[in-house]
């Protein structure tokens, strides 16, 4: 961290100097035993290793406004269980503010020369970070009620069994889970899809594309006391979004969505927050264009990576094929992209025309409308890439993801291995990855 040139931190309270004293040498400069280090846009924070437990202080560099590796490195760091000062530094704006805090900044460090163009009311508007909901102003509806507070004392305690419930609607049943969230907004797309919002765990943290175990508590027959009823669910909403996201089917007689499909802004769910999954970036190797592939409710995850200003940054193309049986069922990814598109904020940090990269192409397999047809037969047949006026697959510049039933998951895993694309994962990144735990 140079001292030739002044700086302003900004926090939540707004402008101050810098109190920190410790010093920040980038990482390969930095001594043994150093109290802080600055991190490159293009540093793996896996390189820290055992230094990690070291450092109070690590700043990580913004060379452009638009370049947002380094709110990755924030999240990467937080999951790793960094619990230090974390600080962005360098070409960061107000309008990323609140991005910057929800991807686990404490703190940002800005020139003099830009606080005074930015002054510090434009920061302080951006600093209720977790009750400014951008989603929410994107679709011109006001802002949901939240509940980020920790649970009280006496909820946490209590044992997801303790007692038998004599209320079993949602918005009672979760209450006995010491994993409770308050469910903000329920849209319901047609008769078998809806989506819905709820407050996020101050604690979450996620990549993009992961999914987290949710539900409801219902009471076991055999002992009469509450337990959780949980099923994997991907996180629809981008990581920096401070409430949480779900895109699901309605199963009339399944054993969760036949009641989940019930909830209401207010009612409470169980959320474990844990995330995992193999639809992240960090499980594929660099590439030049990105397809993610999704049959009904799988666009969920994709919904999330879309949003996520990474994806833009590591390819040049990005290609989302979505498939459903009638063409209503589309209506969630057609209202996403255009949402996306239209999104000013993420114009700011990828740049100007991002969105010519998004490509979106909706099918339908039973319908008819503008485009019919299964993904895989529309790949075999290279009609998705006639359409599209793009090249057909390469292993050698082309990454892919895919959820959807077991069925298409399956059977788009063996296309992409006889085009010579191999599967990834978190421990090995490849050419495509398959969420293994997502059924349609």
């Amino acid at each position: 961290m140079s001292a030739a040139a002044p700086c302003v931190i900004v926090t939540d309270r707004g402008f101050c100097g810098d109190d920190w004293t410790g010093g920040a040498a980038p990482l390969a400069e930095a001594a043994d035993g150093a109290a802080g280090v600055s991190l490159g846009p293009e540093t793996d924070p896996a390189g820290l290793g055992e230094r990690l437990g070291d450092l109070s202080m690590i700043r990580v560099e913004f060379p452009s406004f638009d370049d947002g590796r380094g709110f990755t490195i924030a999240r990467q760091l937080r999951l790793m269980g960094f619990g230090g000062r974390l600080r962005a530094a360098g070409h960061v704006i107000a309008d990323q503010y609140a991005m910057a805090r929800r991807a686990g900044f404490d703190e940002v460090e800005i020139s003099a020369e830009l606080a005074a163009r930015q002054p510090e009311g434009h920061w302080l508007a951006r600093a209720n970070w977790r009750d400014h909901d951008y989603q929410a102003r994107l679709r011109g509806a006001p802002p949901s009620p939240r509940r980020n507070q920790p649970l009280r004392d006496a909820d946490a305690a209590r044992p997801a069994g303790a007692g038998a419930m004599t209320d079993t609607s949602p918005a009672k049943a979760a209450k006995a889970a010491g994993d409770a969230q308050t469910v903000t907004q329920v849209r319901h797309w047609t008769d078998r899809l809806f989506s819905f919002r709820t407050t996020r765990p101050a604690s979450l943290r996620f990549r993009s594309g992961e999914f987290v175990m949710l539900g409801l508590m219902q009471e076991d027959p055999q002992t009469g006391r509450s337990k959780p009823l949980l099923r994997a669910y991907s996180i629809a909403s981008p990581s920096w979004d401070s409430e949480l996201e779900f895109y699901s089917i309605k199963v009339p007689d399944g054993p969760l969505t036949s009641r989940l499909q019930h909830v209401r802004p207010g009612d409470e769910i169980v959320l474990r927050p844990k995330p995992v999954g193999t639809l992240v970036h960090d499980a594929l190797l660099p590439g030049r264009r990105l397809w993610l592939f999704a049959t009904g409710t799988g666009i969920a995850p994709f919904a999330s990576l879309l949003r996520d200003p990474q994806t833009y940054g590591d390819y040049g193309e990005v290609f989302l094929v979505h498939a459903c049986r009638e063409r209503a069922e589309l209506a969630y990814g057609l209202e996403l992209v255009e949402a996306i598109r239209a999104d000013a904020q993420l114009e700011e940090l990828v740049g100007e025309g991002f969105h010519r990269r998004l490509r979106h192409y909706p099918t339908t397999t039973r319908e008819p409308s503008a485009r019919t047809g299964r993904i895989t037969d529309l790949i075999r047949s290279g009609r998705l890439f006639e359409d599209l006026g793009a090249a057909p697959l390469d292993a050698a510049c082309d990454r892919a993801m895919v959820c959807g039933n077991l069925a298409f998951n399956l059977e788009l895993k063996a296309l992409l291995e006889e085009r010579g694309l191999r599967e990834g994962a978190n421990s090995a990144p490849g050419a495509y990855v398959v969420e293994k735990a997502f059924l349609d």
